[in-house]
């Protein structure tokens, strides 16, 4: 459908120039455009100081104390006035109120040049009330009794603050008194000016606002860049309103209201957008977020050397976070720092790489960049000078050699105002480019330390290549040949299920599935690309979007609705009830392994595990030759939980004549400071750990241990070691009673951890020997996701649970009574050492599962020490520790073979067994679910 602006424009008329605010002259201010109808009813080329006031923390000085008259400064005859040496916070201000004239718009106008080139027209001081040329509103009060508008006053409205360079030329400046409906003096100062500025004639003057035509400018220089960047028909223009556009802007002249120029431009960039997505292709779109273009605000963006697909300048620095604006900041650097953080010479920018193919581009990006002025303040957009100048270009890649320049475009850049860049190419060749924007210090202002900052925003990147369809209906093609393949893949695992023997049930209704998908997939198969394009729609298609369906002719979702979908379900469902069946035999291995570890050697139930094993293995022979019904898999799954119940009860029959406790310590103990050593130690039923650096105080500091934490003067949690920096050592002796040997028995040592990800900080456990050499330990980074090198116990991170990092000051550990919000879950630790055999391997459970390593092998050392260490000491950060127990195990001799193996083998040649994890009543096997010891899934 065409698109048609419903606009009315005024007649235009040509303006004559002339010198500042004479009767029908146009000006352009921080404002917009206006012309002077009228006489100034404001004149003052401070002869006199007829109205002005002196601005001086020194009660009683005079604006001649401040100023020196220079009598012909501006002109002949004509005076200007130059700040002397005192005047660093001093000046003078005016006040005008706009009723006392009429009311309504008026332009303010003065002269001002400098013999410093880079000097600004603005210089904030302490006082942020001292700004050099301020035009200022206010309504409020300065002290608590005076009533009315005066200087300095609440309510302001800032008209005009903005940074200027100076010229040693005399330089005509404007500002705009717009009315806002409330009635509000004005104030024009001068103040904290250096000795080097001079000003004369100020004026102010009745004004009209017109449309402002840099606006008309800007936008019909977009306009015509994609309009002339290819042989558009004239259909494509005519109908997505590009004409309409272009015409009605043009026909925006002198006389123009702003009001005729807004009423256009609120609708280009619908009608723009529309054409680029009817014609042109978005190389941009990664069609997973906004932030290649941006123009959206992402939290988290702090030192981020990638955004989206670009590539952030300069090299170890990147995008930061400034939720205070609307485009992204490549970097602000504070005071005292040169341009880009003390790399004046460098740029700040984003580049990007891209494989383009013969075709007509537009590469548009807008920009903003100034220098921070001496005094900080609030960051507000406006701060600093105009320092910068920006390029954007596009160059094609050459490897090994300098880039060959396509195009570039250079501007100055505003500190306020986005200045934007617009690149037309046309690209001949297919070939690697690249597209980027860079800003530059100037070089005068080099050497300023003021800081720095700039920003980006509205990236765009649109191109019409020589290929028949666009890139969105490529897209299209192949999200429909990706749903074809899916189906395509989905009857090959279907017939692959079938034909499987581990397989059993419902085999026939997967089948029959199979035979209907497959005639409607081959089908689809066969369409051409014309055949798929044919049916996109761009008005309707969304592929994330998964409400849309067949209904709407889109081919994409007729494929998944009328054949995947079904192929899809089918196997899910063969696969789920096949399981069921399957489940069975992993709950036999699982109950097989348990009964083949040496540390249940001394158990009296073994007879009992068998017994049970055989049942399950007499229901798996009978469902087996059965068929999938729910009562049958209830069979299964009540065969799997009674299989599960007898290997819990095995492992309750190791007799407590078979096990030695070593150490057993709950931590419920109040912690005892011994009087020599001045160290806390806290004893358990058997044993006791003892602290290098540990507290019983509420105030003491969050990098010591602690019992339990201290929170608005209670102690919580006290049956929990809360870990600080440091050590917790329990020293012990785990050998046969008069023997001084371990023998063939096993030790078992069980701890829970309560652990949270901590930046730079490492937590864990050793088993020591007599001479503090590491038998067997864990220590690791939870934060980093990194594993001490000292560390022998091979437990991989992703089995376990952690909290996040951060500073909490009151995190409990999981199950503690007044438990808070964040709560750190439970990791259970048990270490076995095998005497016997000299191995040792390692168990974790959290809710995760269980988890097993494989077997590590060792000279058989005793360990006489079970050390907690970690290295943190950042404040208000947790990790508990708790109920740690060792126990001696009896175990029965090894064979001869087994011995003989473990003896003459290298360790480090061994092949490890696979790691097993028992989870919701499966053995998973490195990750795959295993039956009868082979990888199934």
């Amino acid at each position: 459908m065409k698109k048609r602006l419903l606009l009315s424009l005024m007649a235009m008329c040509m303006a004559g120039s002339g010198f500042a605010l004479s009767n029908g002259e146009y000006v352009y201010t921080p404002q917009g455009r206006f012309q002077i109808t009228g006489a100034p009813v404001v004149t003052s080329n401070f002869s006199t100081f007829e109205g002005w006031t002196a601005v001086s923390a020194t009660e009683g000085t005079t604006i001649d104390a401040i100023f020196n008259t220079i009598a012909d400064g501006y002109a002949t005859g004509i005076p200007s006035i130059q700040a002397n040496a005192t005047a660093e916070t001093e000046g003078i201000y005016y006040k005008f109120d706009p009723v006392i004239y009429g009311g309504g718009t008026f332009v303010v106008s003065y002269k001002m040049k400098s013999a410093n080139e880079i000097t600004s027209v603005r210089v904030k001081t302490s006082d942020t009330k001292m700004n050099l040329v301020k035009v200022e509103g206010n309504t409020g009060v300065k002290g608590a009794a005076n009533a009315g508008p005066v200087w300095g006053g609440d309510s302001a409205v800032v008209v005009c603050n903005k940074a200027e360079n100076l010229s040693t030329e005399w330089t005509t400046y404007y500002a705009a008194i717009v009315p806002d409906n409330i009635d509000r003096a004005y104030y024009i100062s001068f103040t904290g000016m250096s000795a080097d500025i001079q000003i004369a004639d100020l004026q102010i003057a009745p004004a009209q606002q017109l449309a402002d035509l840099r606006q008309r400018d800007a936008a019909l220089e977009k306009l015509n860049t994609y309009k002339n960047i290819y042989a558009w028909s004239a259909s494509a223009l005519e109908d997505s309103g590009m004409n309409e556009l272009i015409s009605s802007l043009t026909k925006i002249g002198n006389e123009s209201t702003q009001a005729d120029l807004d009423g256009i431009l609120e609708q280009a960039p619908d009608i723009l957008q529309g054409f680029l997505t009817d014609y042109m292709d978005d190389f941009l779109d990664n069609g997973v977020n906004r932030d290649n273009y941006f123009d959206t605000w992402r939290t988290k963006w702090q030192k981020q050397s990638k955004i989206g697909d670009w590539t952030c300048l300069p090299s170890g620095r990147g995008f930061w976070e400034n939720n205070g604006q609307d485009c992204v900041d490549l970097g602000h650097f504070q005071n005292g720092a040169t341009w880009n953080n003390g790399a004046p010479t460098s740029p700040m920018g984003v580049y990007q790489q891209l494989n383009l193919e013969k075709g007509a581009y537009v590469f548009s990006i807008d920009s903003r960049a100034a220098l921070r002025e001496p005094v900080k303040g609030s960051w507000a957009n406006d701060d600093g000078l105009r320092p910068a100048y920006g390029i954007a270009y596009i160059v094609k890649v050459n490897e090994g050699a300098d880039p060959d320049t396509i195009m570039s475009v250079v501007k100055d850049l505003d500190p306020a105002i986005l200045t934007t860049f617009c690149l037309p190419v046309k690209l001949t060749e297919e070939a690697k480019y690249e597209i980027g924007f860079k800003a530059y210090c100037k070089e005068a202002y080099q050497g300023l330390a003021y800081g720095s900052v700039t920003y980006v925003k509205n990236a765009a990147f649109w191109g019409k290549t020589e290929n028949k369809y666009r890139l969105i209906e490529l897209k299209y093609e192949a999200d429909v040949r990706e749903q074809i393949t899916t189906g395509r893949t989905q009857l090959t695992t279907a017939t692959t299920n079938i034909a499987d023997d581990k397989f059993f049930w419902d085999k026939a209704e997967l089948q029959a599935c199979v035979d209907s998908v497959e005639k409607k997939i081959a089908a689809y198969e066969l369409m051409t690309q014309d055949d798929i394009i044919k049916t996109f729609d761009s008005d309707y298609y969304n592929k994330a979007n998964s409400t849309k369906n067949a209904e709407e002719g889109l081919l994409v979702f007729e494929v998944y609705d009328t054949a995947v979908r079904d192929i899809i379900a089918a196997n899910k469902k063969f696969v789920a009830v096949n399981d069921t069946l399957n489940s069975i035999q992993v709950a036999i291995d699982a109950a097989e392994a348990t009964l083949a570890l040496r540390v249940y050697d001394a158990a009296t139930g073994k007879d009992a595990l068998e017994a049970a094993i055989n049942t399950a293995k007499g229901v798996q022979t009978q469902m087996k030759a059965a068929d999938y019904t729910e009562e049958n898999a209830a069979t299964i799954v009540a065969a799997i939980a009674t299989l599960n119940e007898a290997v819990d009860v095995f492992k309750t029959t190791v007799p407590a004549a078979a096990m030695t406790t070593i150490v057993d310590i709950d931590f419920e103990n109040a912690a005892v400071q011994d009087e020599g050593t001045l160290l806390y130690s806290i004893a358990g039923a058997v044993g006791s750990m003892e602290f290098s650096n540990f507290t019983t105080e509420s105030d003491a500091g969050s990098q010591m241990y602690q019992q339990g934490y201290w929170l608005n003067g209670a102690q919580l949690w006290k049956g929990y070691v809360r870990v600080g920096n440091g050590t917790g050592t329990v020293t012990f002796d785990p050998t046969v009673e008069g023997t001084g040997s371990m023998g063939t028995n096993i030790l078992k040592v069980n701890c829970d951890f309560f652990l949270q990800g901590l930046s730079g900080r490492n937590v864990g456990f050793f088993l020591k020997d007599a001479e503090q050499k590491n038998v067997a330990g864990f220590y690791a980074n939870y934060y980093n996701n990194t594993i001490d090198a000292s560390s022998n116990l091979p437990i991989e991170l992703g089995n376990l649970k952690y909290g996040s990092g951060g500073s909490y000051a009151n995190v409990a550990p999981q199950g503690a009574e007044d438990a808070t919000s964040t709560v750190l879950p439970k990791n259970s630790f048990e270490v076995i050492l095998d005497f016997g055999e000299k191995s040792m391997y390692a168990t974790t459970t959290s809710d995760k599962g269980t988890f097993s390593t494989a077997k590590q092998y060792f000279d058989g050392t005793i360990p006489t020490s079970f050390v907690l260490q970690s290295n943190y000491n950042n404040n208000d950060r947790r990790v508990w520790f708790d109920n740690l127990k060792i126990v001696r195990i009896k175990a029965g001799e090894t064979t001869p073979m087994e011995q003989g193996i473990r003896e003459i083998a290298n360790p480090e040649a061994v092949v490890k067994a696979p790691s097993k994890v028992i989870k919701n009543g499966r053995i998973i096997i490195n990750g795959k679910y295993g039956v009868n010891g082979v990888i199934v899934k």
